[in-house]
């Protein structure tokens, strides 16, 4: 933390507050069978002691805390790293909605100016700020989520949700009857590409003669519109499950499958970095969870005790980090020679018989 912030800094610092005066005490409606629990208070104000502890963690989230998915996981987590690390409240905080990269960079500095220990930024966007800025803030450890960049007070988190995705994908290809599947994310940044190659293998591997459509990419990881208007031209080709990788616009992929099901002709979506079944309950057959909250306990807890060290390390399946949940409300539906080979692939990939390729591998 620097001990005489420039005038920059400390107008960062205000701007940085005052944005976070904004955000409402809600209760966190955490959905997708998760229970309610409060969000965490927003830290104290710059220059003050908020405990004896003096150990700090934030995370930055460019969507919603309430995204049933990629964002609500992270909030999640940091509510178990508090509890884990036994952390006043206020040494944990949430910043949601960090939506440009102009917020990306100024809450990262924000956090480190205020002598925070660990600022996680939620998404590979958070990366080339975090590597530009790291030198000048030694103290703070920059903790990306679906990095893969190294430096020394910079470290990534590469979830390896490429696993859970290759089972959705056989999922997809042994219950499409058309023999079409689709899928529909916000960016083709690497990580979701790699997710939807993941998927296609998977699908492949079920039924070899499967055609998976050219993944249609919506450029907003919020709009449910948006994502509805991009998914019901994957249905019209004759694509009847898809696969998303989205935030809060997950939900209008799930509102296309469920206005395009019919008894007769079921079309069916598959949820991703949150267990997402209970979000359209009649046409979501399973999700692909990113369980965060080990990760970011061990890392937070490593840092506190000075022992953590950067490096590029997946976690996936076998760790116990990515997940693979049948819908049971579905599950009926799925043959049971299909079932049974779903079990076998999952426990191959936990026990590294079956390895299932990231980008770049």
């Amino acid at each position: 933390m620097h001990i005489h912030p420039s005038p920059a800094a400390v107008r960062r610092q205000l701007a940085f507050h005052l944005s976070l005066l904004l955000i409402p005490s809600l209760l966190l409606s955490t959905g997708c069978g998760r229970s309610n629990q409060k969000r965490l208070p927003i830290s104290a104000t710059p220059g003050k002691a908020v405990s004896g502890k003096q150990f700090k963690v934030a995370v930055i989230l460019s969507g919603s805390e309430t995204d049933h998915g990629w964002n609500q996981d992270a909030v999640t987590a940091m509510q178990a790293v508090q509890q884990k690390l036994n952390l006043p409240a206020a040494d944990v905080s949430i910043k949601e909605m960090a939506t440009t990269p102009e917020e990306q960079k100024n809450n990262l500095e924000a956090y480190a100016d205020l002598g925070y220990n660990v600022v996680i930024g939620h998404g590979e966007e958070y990366q080339a700020p975090a590597l530009q800025m790291a030198p000048d803030y030694p103290n703070t450890m920059f903790v990306i989520s679906s990095g893969d960049k190294v430096a020394s007070n910079v470290a990534p988190i590469v979830f390896k949700l490429e696993d859970g995705a290759y089972l959705l994908g056989m999922l997809a290809g042994g219950m499409s009857k058309a023999g079409i599947v689709g899928s529909v994310g916000a960016q083709a940044i690497a990580p979701v590409k790699s997710v939807f190659t993941a998927f296609k293998l998977g699908a492949m591997a079920a039924n070899p003669n499967i055609k998976v459509l050219d993944p249609v990419y919506t450029n907003d990881w919020e709009d449910v519109d948006k994502a509805k208007e991009a998914t019901l031209p994957l249905i019209q080709e004759g694509a009847d499950v898809i696969i998303q990788d989205l935030d809060s616009a997950s939900q209008g992929v799930f509102n296309a499958v469920e206005q395009s099901s019919t008894p007769s002709h079921p079309v069916y979506a598959l949820g991703t970095n949150n267990d997402q079944n209970s979000a359209a309950p009649g046409v979501v057959l399973a999700s692909a969870p990113i369980y965060c909250t080990p990760v970011f306990e061990s890392i937070c807890q490593q840092v506190e005790l000075g022992t953590f060290k950067p490096s590029v390390v997946p976690y996936g399946l076998p760790q116990g980090v990515i997940g693979f949940v049948i819908n049971p409300a579905l599950q009926a539906k799925i043959p049971a020679s299909l079932l049974q080979k779903l079990t076998t692939a999952e426990a191959q990939i936990k026990s590294g018989s079956l390895k299932v390729p990231m980008a770049g591998e």
